[in-house]
């Protein structure tokens, strides 16, 4: 837990620096910025919730961030309703680590059906060549987090590296049938939020060239593990136009996807006894693609 605690400090002392290089005060009548989330980077609020601050665990991920702040601008100029990065050069380098700072969203979660317009319209862009999108890896992060994730045991690390390299190898033989295009990357529910004047999306640093079903094929997922329901997911198909299950490679694509939901919460064991039996239920349950999933979500 040290390293976390000191990444957080360390994150603290760099929002404060982007804060004052762009020129955005970070504190409000309720005190400096509020950690929200931690994981492969932390996320603070600033001036209740005004501002956004994102903080890569180090330098190395400059490129990543740099990448997410230049499309999030094409997709606004685009009017793709996406979080906006503040005005300035971003990222900004400071204590080690790469940090951008963007426009707080204010809204309530929403439904499938508005996730599956959203992807609509972006699948359907064509991004400038400057913009110099990477092409999908549906692998990314997985072996560093399987290797540094606490208090696996070795027989589950042995487990996860051995799922990871079967889906490796059986990737390449899956012929998507809608094409290659702009996608999100992690387009799952919970990158979407209603507001005001409509909903927006964000977390925008999985944006890359890849197939469409990449995207889609979360919200079959969520289906099947009861977090979407059967009418939600219905009208997530009628809006996109297209039923990723009945593609012959969707169970292969819901295999991988499962295998990162796995390996992303791995890193968050020790926080709770609940997320560690749940880590272990997702672990053991990789096993076989056939067995009842009852997962919860984090």
């Amino acid at each position: 837990m040290a390293h976390t605690e000191d990444f957080t400090e360390r994150a603290l002392r760099a929002v404060h620096t982007a804060a004052q290089a762009l020129g955005a005060p970070e504190t409000s009548a309720h005190g400096g910025p509020e950690l929200i989330r931690m994981g492969e980077r932390a996320v603070f609020r600033l001036r209740d919730g005004a501002v956004i601050a994102r903080v890569e665990r180090s330098a190395a991920r400059w490129a990543e961030a740099d990448r997410e702040v230049r499309a999030a601008r094409w997709l606004a100029e685009q009017g793709l309703p996406v979080s906006r990065p503040l005005p300035g050069e971003q990222p900004v380098l400071a204590e080690g680590t790469a940090v951008t700072l963007w426009e707080g969203v204010q809204g309530e979660w929403t439904v499938p059906r508005e996730l599956a317009k959203l992807l609509h319209a972006l699948h359907g862009l064509i991004p400038p060549p400057e913009l110099d999108l990477p092409e999908l890896d549906p692998f990314d992060r997985v072996a560093e987090r399987i290797d540094t994730a606490p208090g696996l045991s070795s027989t589950q690390r042995d487990q996860l590296r051995q799922t990871h390299r079967d889906l490796a190898a059986r990737f390449p033989t899956t012929t998507p049938v809608l094409g290659i295009h702009v996608i999100h990357g992690d387009a799952n529910i919970g990158n979407v939020l209603a507001t005001p004047n409509g909903v927006v999306l964000f977390d925008l640093d999985g944006i890359c060239w890849g197939p469409p079903e990449w995207d889609l094929v979360l919200a079959a997922l969520y289906r099947d593990l009861g977090w979407h329901s059967e009418a939600e997911y219905t009208d997530f198909c009628e809006a996109y136009r297209f039923d990723v299950t009945a593609w012959e490679g969707y169970p292969l694509y819901k295999q991988i996807r499962e295998l990162r939901m796995t390996t992303w919460l791995a890193q968050k064991r020790g926080e709770s006894a609940e997320i560690d039996a749940e880590i272990d239920r997702r672990i053991s349950d990789l096993a076989d693609p056939r067995r009842l999933r009852e997962w919860n979500p984090y």
